[in-house]
Order: structure tokens, then sequence, then C-alpha cells
């Protein structure tokens, strides 16, 4: 049976009034005060704010952020729960965010969404 699951990353400062809504079952991740951001270091922190996700050296450093690796496996985990709860076709919908929406949310929506 085909499923399909619809993932959006944003910041949660640009939403008004609410995040971006489907027709499916919602899971939704706040990431703001979950991973570590920005890095400590403020000339690292510099660099990394003209960057986002995509960059390999902000997704590394998300990526290895501690508690990154069970956030993922817990939203896999609730997401296929989700989508095998009933034998009746159902999207899903992941509602990831951050404050911004340019780090640390598409880098989590984008790993969850590889595991899957």
């Amino acid at each position: 049976m085909p499923y399909d699951v619809f993932i959006d990353s944003f910041g949660a400062r640009w939403q008004d009034p609410s995040p971006p809504r489907y027709r499916a079952a919602v899971l939704t991740i706040n990431l703001t005060n979950a991973l570590l951001n920005p890095p400590d270091d403020p000339a690292l922190a510099d660099v990394v704010a003209r960057q986002t996700g995509q960059d390999p050296g902000v997704r590394d450093y998300v990526l290895s952020t501690p508690g990154t690796a069970r956030i993922i496996d817990d939203a896999v985990h609730e997401l296929t729960a989700l989508l095998t709860a009933t034998d009746a076709y159902h999207p899903v919908q992941l509602l990831v965010n951050c404050w911004y929406g340019r780090h640390r949310a598409p880098v989590i929506a984008d790993a969850i969404g590889r595991r899957l």
C-alpha cells in the first residue's frame, strides 16, 4: 500500500498565525529549544548565520549535536506508527520547526525524510 508523507520545515518566528496545514494526520517537532543553536564560538556563529541547512558544514554541525539522533529515530518511529495505524490510506504530515527555519529544521526534516 502506498503512503504519502508530507514534510515541511519552517521558522516559528515567521508563521502568522499558524504553521502549514494539510488534511492529514500531523506530527510536529519543535526544535526551538531542543538543539544547540548557534555555535558557542562567535566567529563560527557568524559564518553559520550566512548559511542554511543545505550547506554541508551546517548539516554536519546539526547532525552531530547531542540529541539529534534520538529526535530523528523517535520521529521515524512515530511516523511509521501513524502510517500503519489503519488499513485505510491516509496521508501523514510532518512539521519541523526551529526559530528562524534556516538551519536545524531543514536538516532534521531532510534526515527524517531520508530515513523513511
